[in-house]
């Protein structure tokens, strides 16, 4: 009885910096080497090295994408307490004119606490006196 055993391996050409001949090996292999930077061996002998290995490229790409993503976040509370803070002071503002007192010089003015209580109490936030 014959038994017939077909194998296929895939195969990744490469050349050689050193002395430019082409050979192939292993895909997997050469992904291996390229992943933690080990030496493999032309056909005649000369070193290869992928002086980065593709983890260490991949591991500082994270750390950069992780340090900006820290400092964008950093500046998005920043900007949200800005804007509550900011809010807040134009309800107080708000409230003050409403009541007919000068936001500048804090003095009141009869006219405008009724002109407001007239012709704008939408703006008085429901308050009806």
């Amino acid at each position: 009885m014959v038994v017939k055993v077909i194998t296929e391996i895939g195969l990744e050409t490469t050349t050689c910096i050193t002395c430019g001949v082409v050979y192939a090996m292993p895909e997997k292999l050469l992904d291996f080497h390229r992943l933690h930077g080990n030496t493999h061996y032309c056909p005649n002998g000369h070193g290869q090295v992928f002086c980065e290995p593709e983890v260490e490229v991949l591991n500082r790409k994270l750390r950069a994408a992780q340090d900006r993503t820290n400092q964008l976040e950093y500046q998005l509370n920043g900007a949200l307490t800005d804007i509550a803070e900011k809010k807040k002071e134009l309800r107080r503002v708000k409230r003050k004119v409403n009541a007919g007192l000068c936001p500048y010089c804090r003095r009141h003015f009869t006219n405008l606490e009724r002109h407001v209580h007239s012709k704008h109490p939408e703006e008085l936030n429901g308050k009806e006196e």
